[in-house]
């Protein structure tokens, strides 16, 4: 502790929305804390990648409770799954994915997105279809690396699926512009380097527990050529 520079607990997320994809109605889909009611944005809303980085999020039926993990970059990097009682299971997801029921691999893509007239930092979190869809999407770019700079995304197509009896909607991505205005830019840069100063700060608070026997501490494709959009941003 100290007086002029007190001990770091860890800076807020900077993302204004945490936007799922809603399979039945084909939109962008996040809860708003001060309405206390979800709330959705157009499928076809236009944005910019910041970075990207992987956890895992799902439903514990036996706790009635969401299970949540911290964020990682690499597939190696060990998650450390949680629900309202505390930790239920540490280590990759390739150890975790056939042991704990009811959870997702879930890509944690922070963007800037055109929200009305302005622009706002948010947090896209992709699983299920979602994230099968945006694997697809990226190899067909050429890698997650060839949608860095001035490169626009948005879902340009939702197509009606069937597994079994269920029906869903999966997105399509598509790159609809690879230029931004001056104001996108600067904005698109602002917003990354508050996103990377989190990110610093979060990685370093947000390591898992040593592994320990004993003791442990408590705390879802074939694309037609790109559509290309006039001017999203």
């Amino acid at each position: 502790m100290s007086r002029t520079k007190p001990r770091s607990t860890g800076s807020s997320n900077p993302a204004t929305k945490f936007l799922q994809w809603n399979t039945k109605a084909s939109t962008w889909e996040f809860y708003d804390k001060e309405a206390q009611e979800s709330r959705t944005l157009p499928q076809d809303t236009g944005f910019i990648v910041l970075d990207q980085l992987s956890t895992a999020k799902g439903w514990d039926d036996r706790n009635n409770s969401a299970i949540w993990a911290n964020e990682v970059y690499a597939p190696g990097d060990k998650l450390t799954l949680r629900n309202k009682d505390g930790i239920v299971s540490i280590g990759t997801w390739a150890e975790l994915k056939n042991n704990v029921q009811g959870v997702k691999f879930t890509k944690s893509v922070y963007a800037m997105a055109k929200v009305g007239e302005g622009y706002e930092l948010v947090n896209f979190q992709l699983k299920g279809c979602a994230v099968k869809e945006w694997f697809a999407f990226e190899d067909k770019a050429g890698g997650s690396n060839k949608l860095e700079g001035d490169v626009v995304v948005a879902v340009t197509e939702a197509v009606e699926e069937r597994k079994g009896t269920v029906k869903y909607i999966k997105p399509i991505f598509s790159i609809v512009s690879s230029t931004l205005s001056n104001e996108a830019a600067l904005q698109a840069d602002k917003m990354d380097g508050t996103l990377q100063e989190y990110l610093s700060s979060y990685l370093k608070v947000e390591k898992p527990p040593e592994d320990k026997e004993e003791e442990e501490s408590e705390p879802e494709v074939v694309y037609s050529e790109p559509a290309v959009v006039a001017d999203p941003f």
